[in-house]
């Protein structure tokens, strides 16, 4: 199997033939799965251009899709269309969702321990996940997390999900605890991660890690903010990181594909869901059209460095990642591509007992270590 692109069927070819991540987590764990009745308000779908009839019924061929997808994933899709919209959860109850002590638990064979970085509004709190035992500076991945700049916060219950980086890819892992929204709009975190970023550069030996192998990103608004921080060191001519790990990037603030209508409910993260967390990341709506939020507007993409990317093909997110994915190619980035046919936004992760899952982090595993794992 190509690393540069993963078989399977096109996602609109697909359509003759059969038919969001830390806050779906938190939204699972608050409300539990019986949730089948509970109120979907957002679910009517919004128009970016009032007036303007849509030609396709995309209830109907929801409903198509899940009646001919597999059962593993119908039963999936069931209980995420359930699920309340996060604006109706709301950020409090979100945040505390996703606060569960089996994932403060660090793994065998895992140190970690917690630093200050500099920071431009004072010290970034972080914490460091290292192979146990380990004598040689170490490649590491900076970990900008996911969560829709709105959740993901904290030193604690990030344990478990970092901590098994460490064993699958053999490198270390660094996680700031960066500036998140609403309480600290757009730049905030962009700032704060793009300190770390140059902090590693600068002094990673110190902390025991190899500054010459330093990987970047995360889900989502981590990805996000990976990528424009990577774009950042390279036009400082800070170091530049080695690999950017991009899964189900969120490319365009501006959240107006095709793909943002087509799977705007019924596939995971919502639309809605999408509009609530920018609406609370970004200041004003002028900010959608900086690269800096929106990175598939930077000018040039060339000397970027190497990115793996996963998206679903069935997750609002698709269309804006492909296009990137696109300037990233034509600007002479190597690009490691993975779809997940049948998947919406993070499912890789979310749900990671699937067969899908099952077969394809390891392919993703092995790329990552290929870059900053231990050197062979």
């Amino acid at each position: 199997m190509s690393e540069e692109k993963t078989p399977g069927i096109g996602r609109r070819g697909f359509l003759g033939v059969s038919a969001g991540a830390a806050g779906l987590l938190a939204t699972t764990a608050a409300f539990g799965s019986n949730t089948a009745s509970a109120a979907q308000t957002g679910d009517a779908l919004p128009l970016n251009l009032p007036g303007i009839p849509l030609a396709q019924d995309y209830e109907a061929l929801r409903a198509q899709r899940m009646a001919e997808v597999e059962p593993e994933m119908r039963a999936i899709y069931d209980r995420v269309a359930a699920q309340p919209p996060l604006r109706q959860i709301g950020i409090d109850a979100i945040r505390a969702g996703g606060k569960r002590p089996e994932n403060a638990i660090v793994p065998p064979g895992v140190t970690a321990r917690n630093i200050e970085i500099p920071g431009p509004a004072g010290p970034i709190p972080t914490r460091i996940w290292m192979p146990e035992g380990v004598k040689k500076p170490v490649g590491v991945y900076l970990s900008t997390h996911g969560g829709g700049w709105n959740f993901g916060n904290g030193m604690e219950y990030h344990d478990a999900e970092e901590g098994q980086h460490v064993l699958d890819w053999g490198c270390a892992v660094v996680r700031p605890d960066y500036r998140i929204a609403p309480e600290h709009k757009f730049p905030a975190a962009i700032e704060d991660c793009y300190a770390a970023l140059t902090y590693l550069g600068r002094h990673g030996h110190q902390l025991g890690l190899d500054p010459s192998r330093i990987g970047v990103g995360g889900g989502c608004a981590g990805g996000n903010i990976g990528t424009v921080i990577s774009l950042m060191a390279r036009d400082a001519g800070e170091k530049l990181p080695v690999i950017q790990f991009l899964w189900s990037p969120a490319c365009d603030m501006r959240n107006n594909y095709q793909s943002h209508v087509e799977f705007a409910n019924g596939y995971g993260l919502r639309l809605d869901d999408a509009d609530f967390v920018s609406q609370n990341y970004l200041a004003v709506r002028e900010n959608s059209y900086s690269w800096k939020a929106s990175p598939i507007l930077a000018p040039s993409l060339k000397g970027a460095p190497p990115a793996l990317v996963w998206v679903g093909q069935w997750e609002i997110l698709h269309d804006e990642t492909m296009a990137y994915v696109n300037r990233l190619r034509e600007a002479g980035v190597r690009v490691h591509l993975f779809e997940g046919p049948h998947q919406g936004h993070g499912f890789l992760y979310l749900y990671p007992d699937t067969q899908y899952s099952r077969a394809t982090r390891p392919q993703i595993d092995r790329i990552m270590r290929r870059y900053i794992g231990p050197r062979t």
